[in-house]
């Protein structure tokens, strides 16, 4: 702040400008433009600019006048000889207006209306330095009437200024010195005095449906019962001592006799009345304001305690549905062990059914068949046309030799040179084989899908420590529970090699990737693509799910995570769908974070997590991951087709 006194600028012209100069002895300029010269800024800073406002638009020139000077911003006084000013309405209304003060002046007036302006510019900006001699030379004067020199003083001296006032009447008063919880006023009881408290301290309070309620202490102020001057009526509250008090008491028609007798004490009773109402209602407004937060804060808590309520029924729900499904995956697995179990005796007593030295080539074709894996279709229209222009079979002769498994011209040749029923052994044969393959094949898909729901469906205990974990396990599980939400999807799945493991609870981490993965699928409804990627990033793990979907708009990406809230095809349905909200205290509850970035044509979903560390401080990873389910950490990268 510049360290020089602040100086007073009259703006404008005519002979009420020149008057104005010469009573505060200020620089004038003629128009706004004029304050920007470098002559006027070097002088100091301008504290206050007198606008003089004829027919002009004044709030223009008084917007000009501050835009000119810049900051710190003057305090602005208009002098003017209109005695209408409806272009004033803006500058009043931003707080710019400290005045107006009508030409031609009573001399000295605004000499001290301008001293005043000053002083509260210089107490508004700290009052330091060089300006702090300028604040005490620009002090205004004395007040002249006796109200406002009253509402000036501290309570007690105004207290004791009308004490004195009325005792010049009344002569001395009486003083009643009252222990605390004295009642002065009773509520609904009828009021015929005042009190006037010397000392001490008095609290005034209503009776509600729920007790006694305090509505004044610190701003009661000194006169109590201030109902009884509008005339007879009751108390509309209960004035009670809360400390030892010395007390006057006044009765209406002492009082009316006071004033009649000294004028002293209407202007003392003016003030004393003004500060304890203003007060009390500065109290009030606080109340109103207290009440206008605590109610907001309620409705927040109310969403809050409803989301909650709704987290905790979607848990119970999940709880239920957990059991069901440990149930289900616990009903299927003794099956699907039954027949996997079966499909490998078969398997072992078809090979000794076929160990004769006559069934070597029908042996061999089931063999074959059973761990063949299944060729594409382009590659078999290819052997065809190989084996017929080899052998010369027919296209009938050609299908039957691929479906046995014969790739071979010169063994594909000696069976259609032998008995037809030795081709049709081996094609029977090859038929058995592969049927135990898809078998097998079923039974482990159906397996797998069990241990996913299985591994779904254990809870975690909420107390039990955090445990290292395979994110990338625990992505593969969560692709298994939602595989049939991917259909028609393009899934990527790109998961670093050298991912530490992370501090959590896999049943959980597997939840969050299952719902991003279900919210990616609801958002492209069956066509698209889904990219998830592990990496690590310094100490930490991130995991991001990205789909090409057609993005959440922004006035939505706000609320995305809140209870009971999805966008789905761009429409929003609160109440369905608890899972992004579940994610994201999920991923709070391990230490991680969650974001969203979101635009037409992508949606990415980041979560990072807190990796975990060696003694030495380096996030582990290498040598010994935490394995993945079964014991088989999952491959780094995954193409999945789904259609």
């Amino acid at each position: 702040m510049d360290a020089r006194a602040p100086r007073t600028v009259v703006v404008g012209t005519g002979p009420v400008a020149e008057a104005a100069v010469a009573e505060l002895d200020a620089l004038r300029v003629p128009a706004p433009g004029a304050l920007a010269e470098p002559g006027v800024r070097s002088a100091g800073s301008v504290g206050l600019a007198v606008v003089v406002v004829g027919s002009a638009d004044a709030d223009g020139i008084v917007t000009r006048v501050l835009g000119a000077l810049g900051h710190p911003r003057p305090r602005v006084l208009v002098v003017t000889e209109r005695l209408e000013l409806p272009d004033l309405a803006r500058s009043l209304d931003a707080g710019h207006l400290g005045g107006v003060v009508m030409a031609p002046w009573t001399p000295g007036n605004l000499r001290r209306y301008a001293d005043a302006q000053l002083a509260r510019w210089v107490r508004r900006r700290g009052g330091r330095a060089a300006e702090v001699a300028e604040e005490r030379a620009a002090e205004p004067e004395p007040r002249a009437s006796g109200l406002l020199r009253h509402l000036h003083q501290d309570p007690e001296t105004a207290a004791a200024e009308l004490l004195e006032a009325v005792e010049s009447v009344l002569g001395p008063r009486p003083r009643l010195q009252l222990p605390p919880h004295v009642r002065l006023t009773i509520e609904d009881d009828d009021v015929g005095q005042l009190f006037l408290v010397l000392s001490g301290r008095v609290a005034l309070s209503v009776n509600t449906g729920a007790g006694a309620l305090t509505l004044h202490h610190a701003s009661t102020g000194p006169l109590i019962g201030l109902v009884a001057l509008t005339g007879p009526q009751a108390a509309t509250v209960t004035a009670r001592t809360t400390t030892d008090c010395e007390v006057v008491p006044l009765t209406v028609e002492q009082l009316d006799r006071a004033l009649a007798g000294d004028p002293r004490v209407g202007a003392a009773l003016t003030a004393l009345t003004v500060r304890a109402l203003s007060a009390r209602l500065r109290r009030a407004e606080r109340l109103h304001v207290e009440k206008a937060e605590l109610a907001t804060e309620l409705q927040r808590t109310l969403r809050e305690l409803e989301a909650a309520r709704a987290g905790l029924v979607e848990q119970a729900r999940m709880a239920t549905l957990g059991e069901t499904t440990a149930g289900v995956a616990h009903e299927l697995s003794n099956p699907i062990a039954a027949v996997t179990r079966g499909v490998e005796h078969l398997s072992a007593d078809l090979r000794v059914l076929l160990g004769g030295g006559d069934q070597q080539s029908v042996r061999a074709a089931f063999e074959a068949a059973e761990t063949r894996e299944a060729v594409p279709a382009s590659a078999e229209r290819s052997l065809r046309r190989e084996l017929a222009a080899a052998t010369g079979a027919t296209p009938s002769q050609v299908r039957r030799l691929v479906a046995a498994g014969v790739t071979d011209a010169a063994r594909a040749r000696a069976l259609l040179a032998g008995p037809p029923e030795e081709l049709a052994r081996v094609e029977a044969a090859a038929g058995i084989g592969a049927t135990l393959r898809s078998l097998r094949t079923a039974a482990a898909h159906v397996g797998r899908l069990v241990e996913d729901l299985r591994v779904h469906a254990r809870p975690d205990d909420p107390d039990a420590p955090l445990g290292p974990t395979d994110v990338a396990a625990t992505i593969q599980d969560a692709l298994g529970l939602v595989e049939h939400r991917l259909a028609g999807l393009t899934v990527d799945v790109r998961c670093d090699d050298d991912l530490p493991p992370v501090g959590a609870r896999p049943g959980r981490l597997t939840q969050v990737w299952a719902n991003l993965l279900a919210n990616a699928a609801d958002a492209l409804d069956g066509s698209g693509r889904i990219t998830v990627r592990a990496q690590r990033t310094d100490d930490r793990v991130r995991v991001e799910v990205e789909d090409d979907g057609p993005g959440v708009p922004p006035s939505l990406q706000g609320r995305i995570f809140e209870p009971r809230f999805t966008t789905k095809h761009g429409v929003v349905r609160s109440g369905l769908g608890l899972g992004l909200g579940i994610s994201r205290s999920i991923v709070v509850q391990h230490g991680g974070t969650i974001g969203l970035e979101s635009g037409p044509g992508r949606t990415l979903f980041t979560v990072d997590l807190p990796a975990l560390t060696t003694s030495a401080g380096a996030p582990t990873s290498g040598a010994d991951p935490p394995a993945g389910r079964d014991g088989i950490p999952p491959g780094p990268t995954e193409e999945k087709e789904r259609r």
